[in-house]
């Protein structure tokens, strides 16, 4: 079954990684796409080769989820490209390094803070406004299990997330009543850039807190984003989706 057939997508962060999966499974679901990054010029050609040989329909634009701008013209182009948007993915996120708050470089925590959470609210305040004169659409979020359970050393990422949490569920109650749904992912360590440029000794220190045992694929956690996405979660409203193997359980 086709869950996204004839849905217009825009994901934002989607040339690598997680977005990278949820950019070919949507395709894969039959809907339409632009995937809107920053640089990652030969992630974003093979992704459209990749989906355009497999029968699918994709566009990619430039981001930086920092520049308002930037976002309102990839929700724009989505919308002309293809006539609506109905989906929104806002993916787009840095790690920041390891670091205690005794020794926080604030520039970086103010990069985190622009990326991980300003960047979302860009992406939903520029989008809502064509998915609610259309009474539908589905936003998603990704945020993470540090969100959840925070660790030590991330501060800056963990307050990040954990504020796109709370951004969430805040629009959620917001858009509910009016066909627009938002959610959010927060997803476990996962085998991506982002993970194996991480301290090694942070990454084993994870790991053995794992119930599975092992790191998730960004296919595994990408499957989320499909459910929310479908006309099969419409009563999921302002909720932490948790593919994480176990690190946090509910």
């Amino acid at each position: 079954m086709s869950r996204l057939q004839r849905k217009s997508a825009l994901v934002i962060g989607g040339a690598t990684g997680i977005g990278r999966a949820v950019s070919k499974l949507f395709a894969a679901q039959g809907a339409e796409l632009v995937v809107a990054d920053l640089g990652h010029e030969d992630e974003k050609v093979s992704l459209l080769q990749e989906i355009s040989a497999a029968g699918g329909q994709a566009a990619s634009v430039p981001c930086d989820v920092r520049i308002e701008a930037d976002v309102k013209a990839a929700v724009e182009e989505t919308i002309a490209r293809f006539g609506k948007l109905d989906i929104l993915v806002n993916n787009a996120g840095v790690s920041g390094g390891q670091s205690e708050l005794v020794g926080q470089d604030w520039a970086v925590w103010q990069h985190v803070m622009e990326v991980n959470l300003r960047g979302v609210a860009y992406g939903m305040h520029h989008a809502l406004p064509h998915m609610l004169s259309r009474g539908y659409g589905r936003i998603i979020n990704t945020a993470s299990q540090l969100a959840h359970k925070p660790g030590p050393g991330c501060a800056a990422y963990c307050a990040a997330k954990a504020g796109v949490v709370a951004l969430t569920a805040s629009v959620a109650q917001e858009v509910a009543r009016k066909g627009v749904t938002v959610n959010c992912v927060c997803p476990g360590p996962t085998d991506t850039a982002m993970w194996n440029g991480s301290d090694p000794a942070w990454n084993r220190w994870k790991l053995e807190q794992l119930p599975i045992g092992r790191i998730g694929t960004p296919t595994e956690v990408a499957w989320s984003y499909v459910f929310l996405a479908s006309d099969e979660a419409p009563y999921m409203v302002g909720q932490s989706v948790s593919p994480n193997g176990g690190d946090v359980m509910w």
